[in-house]
């Protein structure tokens, strides 16, 4: 088993900084991890770790969470086993406490010196301000297409039967004035992309997955996102800065969880500011009632 080569010996506050980065989300990639690292067993299927968890975070979604670790260097994946075997790294095990103490703490992170930051003289002068790197989580109260909406409380309604999802599309697309065609195919990276996105007077490209009453089920899961469970990863590689998930069914909070950790690791990767969130049934309803002709047929 060829594992990740690791100079731990010259750079081994930079993994730390790394690790507990790409960590620091907590949610499923958090609580998987944990369970790799747990104990002396060095090998462990998903559905092992789901058991482990009691069955809060499914197999598929540990696969799902199990693809970012491995990007992350964080576990290793047995070659040539079915179903898929993670296996934990020696080294990180090593540091799992001083991981987690960094993982916990911003301050702690933010203090970790590197040999980036020393090599920098500290001296008097000012210096440019550094790029934005983080993911913002929005609502449709954020939104300046969607003003009307806003006077509207939450949960005051019951929420409306749900629209199939080119009847919502197309609402969507009157709001933000936005006439192109958007032909669902299944292999898309997106429902519906528009640069009229405003938040604050300030234009923004905006990416959008939606999903309708056609998928057959109550509450939509990660996997459950697109034909092959991979939509909220395609949207996220849209050229945009704003990712958004909506269903006027119930979207799962690992949903909403895969679609943070995605748009924080872009962030970091853009070095910029970049948005996200949800219009879950609620919010669906609060726009369809505030606007709705753009919503008829």
């Amino acid at each position: 088993m060829n594992h990740p080569v690791l100079d731990l010996g010259s750079n081994l506050e930079e993994n730390l900084k790394r690790w507990s980065n790409a960590l620091r989300g907590l949610g499923a990639k958090l609580e998987v991890w944990k369970v790799v690292y747990s104990g002396k067993r060095k090998f462990w299927t998903a559905k092992e770790i789901s058991l482990k968890l009691k069955g809060k975070v499914s197999p598929k979604r540990v696969t799902e969470v199990g693809k970012q670790l491995l990007g992350d260097g964080l576990i290793t994946q047995v070659a040539g086993e079915h179903p898929i075997v993670y296996e934990k790294i020696d080294e990180v095990h090593h540091h799992k406490r001083r991981i987690l103490s960094l993982v916990y703490s911003k301050a702690k992170r933010e203090a970790l010196p590197t040999k980036r930051d020393r090599s920098h003289v500290t001296v008097n002068i000012k210096q440019p301000k550094p790029k934005q790197c983080e993911a913002v989580e929005i609502t449709i109260d954020d939104i300046d297409q969607f003003k009307k909406a806003w006077r509207r409380q939450r949960g005051k309604q019951k929420p409306l039967n749900p629209l199939p999802e080119s009847r919502f599309k197309r609402g969507l697309q009157r709001l933000f004035k936005d006439y192109g065609e958007y032909k669902d195919h299944g292999g898309e990276i997106d429902d519906f992309h528009t640069n009229q996105f405003s938040m604050g007077g300030r234009r923004y490209g905006a990416s959008f997955a939606l999903k309708g009453p056609g998928v057959g089920v109550k509450i939509v899961t990660p996997g459950k996102w697109g034909k092959h469970g991979n939509q909220i990863q395609r949207m996220v590689k849209a050229p945009a800065r704003v990712f958004l998930l909506q269903s006027e069914l119930q979207i799962d909070q690992y949903s909403v969880d895969q679609l943070k950790s995605l748009v924080e690791h872009k962030a970091h990767q853009e070095g910029r500011k970049l948005f996200y969130g949800y219009i879950d049934m609620h919010d669906s309803t609060r726009l369809r009632k505030a606007y709705p002709n753009a919503f008829k047929i």
